[in-house]
C-alpha cells in the first residue's frame, strides 16, 4: 500500500470562491471559457485541417458555453457529433456552475467584516507600554460579543538545522484588558483596544505577558517566563502579532473568526496615528465620524465617501 503524501490541501476550490468578490469570480467564468473554447476550436481544426475556420469555431463555442442557442453544424460523423454532445453539456453546466458559485456567495458570510488600520502604534503609559490596535465594523449586519485575542508568534533562523531542545518558532498568548471585548459594538465606529507589551521595570513583573523590546540596532528581545528571545530580522528572523477577531451574527445565526498580523517593527508607526473624531448624535442613536480620511491617512475614494454617506456615519 503507497504511503499516503503529505501535505494535504483540501478544500481549496470553495477558498478560492470564498475568499473573491464577485466580480473576480465572473472574470474568471469569462476567461475560462473562453479558454475552453480557443481549446476545443484547437482540437476543430486538427481534426478538419482548416484552419480558415478556427475564428469561426471560438466564437460559436464561446457564444454557446453561455448559453446562446446554437447556429452552426458539424458534418454527421461520429467524432464530430461527440465534440457537439460535450459541448452541449458544458453549455448546460457551465451557467449553472456560476449561477451555484453567486449563490454560494451569498451564504458565505463576508470576509473583512472587521476592518484594521494597516499600521498599529505604541504608547506608555505610567511607565507600561502598549500597542494600539485601531479597527472598525465594515459589516452592515449587527454583530454580536465581538471579542478580540492575540498572540506572539517569533522564528529564530538559527535553529533551523538545530537537534536542539528548543524548536524554531514559538506561539505566546497574550492577555488582553477588557476593551477588548465589544457585546454590543456599534458599526463603522472607529474603536480601538490595547495589548500589554512591556511592564513599567520600576514596578515588577505584572502580567504574563511576554516583553517585546525593540533595539537600535534593529534586534528585537521577546522576554518571557521561561527564556529570552533573541531576534535578528536581517537573518530571517521574524516577531509577529497575531489578532483573531471572532463575533456572532444574529441576523445569520451565524459566527465568523478573523485575522490580522502585524509585523514588528514593520507594522508599528513610529509616531502616533492621527486620533479619530467620533461623536454621538444622541437623537438618531448613532455616530458621526469627521475624518475618515485619518483611518489610512489618506482621502477616501469616491466609492468609500458614498458607503460612509449612506451608513449615516460620515459627515463632510
Amino acid at each position: 500500500m503507497p504511503a499516503p503524501k503529505h501535505p494535504q490541501r483540501k478544500f481549496k476550490i470553495r477558498q478560492y470562491i470564498a475568499s473573491r468578490n464577485i466580480l473576480q469570480l465572473t472574470r474568471d467564468y469569462v476567461v475560462i471559457n473562453a479558454f475552453v473554447a480557443v481549446l476545443l476550436a484547437a482540437i476543430l481544426v486538427l481534426i478538419t485541417g482548416d484552419r480558415s475556420e478556427v475564428i469561426n469555431y471560438i466564437y460559436y463555442i464561446y457564444t454557446e458555453l453561455f448559453g446562446k442557442e446554437p447556429n452552426w453544424s458539424l458534418p454527421d460523423r461520429f467524432l464530430y457529433q461527440n465534440i457537439r454532445a460535450f459541448l452541449a453539456t458544458l453549455s448546460l453546466l457551465s451557467p449553472s456552475l456560476f449561477i451555484g458559485i453567486i449563490i454560494y456567495k451569498f451564504f458565505v458570510l463576508k470576509r473583512d467584516n472587521i476592518v484594521f488600520r494597516k499600521m498599529c502604534d505604541m504608547y506608555e503609559e505610567n511607565g507600561d507600554r502598549f500597542l494600539n490596535i485601531h479597527f472598525y465594523i465594515s459589516s452592515s449586519l449587527l454583530l454580536y460579543n465581538l471579542r478580540f485575542t492575540a498572540f506572539i508568534r517569533t522564528y529564530e533562523t538559527a535553529r533551523e538545522n538545530a537537534s536542539g531542545k528548543v524548536y524554531p518558532m514559538n506561539t505566546f498568548p497574550l492577555d488582553l484588558n477588557g476593551d477588548a471585548f465589544y457585546p454590543l459594538p456599534y458599526n463603522y465606529v472607529p474603536s480601538r483596544f490595547r495589548i500589554k507589551i512591556k511592564d513599567n521595570p520600576t514596578m515588577g513583573l505584572r502580567s504574563d505577558n511576554p516583553a517585546i523590546v525593540v533595539n537600535q540596532d534593529g534586534t528585537i528581545d521577546v522576554h518571557t517566563a521561561e527564556r529570552k528571545i533573541s531576534l535578528n530580522p536581517k537573518q530571517g528572523d521574524f516577531c509577529e502579532v497575531y489578532i483573531v477577531a471572532s463575533g456572532e451574527v444574529p441576523d445569520l445565526n451565524s459566527t465568523f473568526n478573523e485575522l490580522k498580523c502585524y509585523r514588528i517593527p514593520e507594522d508599528v508607526s513610529p509616531t502616533p496615528l492621527p486620533e479619530m473624531i467620533t461623536r454621538f448624535v444622541r437623537a438618531e442613536d448613532r455616530f458621526e465620524v469627521e475624518n475618515w480620511q485619518d483611518f489610512e491617512g489618506g482621502k477616501l475614494n469616491r466609492l468609500q465617501r458614498r458607503k460612509a454617506q449612506k451608513a449615516g456615519s460620515f459627515r463632510k
